[in-house]
């Protein structure tokens, strides 16, 4: 599912799966601070990618790698596919800017699992 999410949306897998690695370790029912699901979404994130429903519709894999997977390929475009960039803009906005600490390691967390693949 999350390989066919990306493919729709033009991400590598290899970096889709790094972020629900280290999102959820596959759990579609994690919840943490607002964060649901596979991909840890927001629901106002989800909410600017057309979804409708409640927050906890996105604790759904196929509802979350959906809109989640979009806020993904928004980010790796925005980057011009620069897997720092992506990440950078992935956790702290597409208007992300400046790499902040935690996006530096959560870019080297993506860079270990990306590189075992």
């Amino acid at each position: 599912m999350v390989a066919r999410h990306a493919a729709a949306h033009g991400v590598p897998f290899s970096l889709a799966d790094a972020v629900v690695r280290i999102e959820s370790r596959y759990n579609p029912r994690a919840a943490n601070a607002g964060n649901y699901g596979l991909m840890q979404i927001r629901h106002q994130t989800a909410r600017g990618m057309g979804y409708t429903g409640p927050a906890g519709g996105l604790l759904d894999p196929e509802t979350n790698a959906r809109y989640a997977m979009k806020y993904l390929a928004l980010a790796y475009r925005a980057a011009g596919g620069d897997t720092c960039r992506t990440i950078m803009k992935y956790q702290s906005g597409h208007m992300a800017t400046r790499m902040s600490g935690a996006n530096r390691a959560y870019c080297a967390k993506v860079r270990t699992i990306t590189a075992r693949n």
